[in-house]
């Protein structure tokens, strides 16, 4: 008789992983790799990447998940690739041709209309998409062959260049890079900017290279994750504290008598000269364990704990200290 897989024990990991997603795989299916490699006792990505698409994945796990709306509010850079002359059914490469027509704009041209969609724009969301309408997401009524109309969202374009433009080959095409708001959807952004000109067009290539502090510069594939070694080292060598997360938020550390304080959910009286707003609260070892209010006359009240029960906290002794989160 067979005996049952032996079932591998989670851990208290917490911290934020600057994944570099591959080309072809889910966010959802590249988080639950991560979470395993580490084996996560809870971990969440924070803002969905399409399967064509790569690049920067921010996973946050264990206390890190309680952080994550700050990551998924946060202005995104993105690197996308352009093929004029034809529109696809989602935007992009995985979609079905719909027309076509020879193109013929050049690259003064593209760059005159950059202004047009720079500031405050509104972007009409794309039938394949991951919002819903009456409870059903928008992709599955595309496939059904359902189109519904759509009102138009305002999002933000911080900046727009025109990185490539290819006139030679017998389709042309072109590069860009955006740093925008959240909610902007690039595939659209090409679209849009392509039909100011009469063009057609659609993504063949899009990777993300910024998310709020975060750059491509510390991302790591799942490839070099899975050849670091155990999970000690892993995130010893590449899991990010929680406090990367609120790099401007004031800082104040506190004793263990206080700590206990908020731990109960007292507010305390602090003589730190503060501006009214939020704080991070240190424990004594310098962990981020509090998000915190000032009320800019003394008294801190605690609004959301970032730490760990005693329980927890022995079964990660190293550890360092919303979104779609795998429990």
């Amino acid at each position: 008789m067979k005996s049952s897989p032996r079932r591998i024990k989670p851990r208290a990991v917490d911290g934020i992983l600057l994944l570099d997603k591959p080309c072809g795989l889910t966010s959802n299916a590249a988080l639950q790799r991560v979470k395993r490699l580490f084996r996560a006792d809870k971990a969440g990505h924070t803002g969905s990447l399409d399967p064509l698409a790569t690049g920067l994945l921010p996973i946050c796990m264990g206390q890190a998940t309680k952080l994550s709306a700050h990551l998924l509010d946060a202005d995104k850079t993105y690197r996308a690739r352009v093929q004029l002359g034809s529109k696809t059914t989602t935007g992009d490469a995985d979609g079905r041709i719909v027309e076509s027509r020879a193109s013929s704009i050049t690259r003064a041209q593209l760059e005159s209309l950059i202004p047009q969609f720079l500031g405050s724009i509104r972007q009409v969301p794309p039938m394949y998409s991951a919002l819903k309408r009456d409870g059903e997401k928008l992709y599955k009524l595309a496939r059904e062959g359902i189109e519904i109309e759509r009102e138009p969202r305002e999002v933000v374009i911080h900046r727009l260049s025109l990185l490539s433009f290819d006139a030679q080959s017998e389709a042309q095409s072109f590069e860009f890079e955006v740093q925008c708001s959240k909610g902007t959807y690039v595939r659209t952004l090409a679209e849009d900017w392509a039909a100011a000109a009469g063009e057609l067009a659609h993504l063949t290539a899009l990777r993300r290279t910024g998310l709020g502090r975060f750059d491509a510069s510390t991302m790591i594939d799942l490839q070099a994750l899975e050849d670091c070694g155990d999970e000690a080292a892993r995130e010893h060598l590449h899991l990010q504290p929680l406090l990367s997360v609120l790099p401007h938020w004031p800082r104040l550390s506190v004793d263990a008598s206080a700590a206990r304080e908020l731990r109960a959910g007292t507010p305390i009286t602090v003589d730190a000269v503060l501006a009214a707003g939020w704080i991070c609260v240190l424990d004594e070892s310098g962990r981020l364990t509090w998000l915190a209010e000032h009320d800019g006359a003394g008294t801190l009240s605690p609004r959301r704990w970032l730490g760990r029960d005693a329980l927890s906290e022995s079964n990660n002794p190293t550890s360092a200290g919303g979104p779609v989160v795998a429990s």
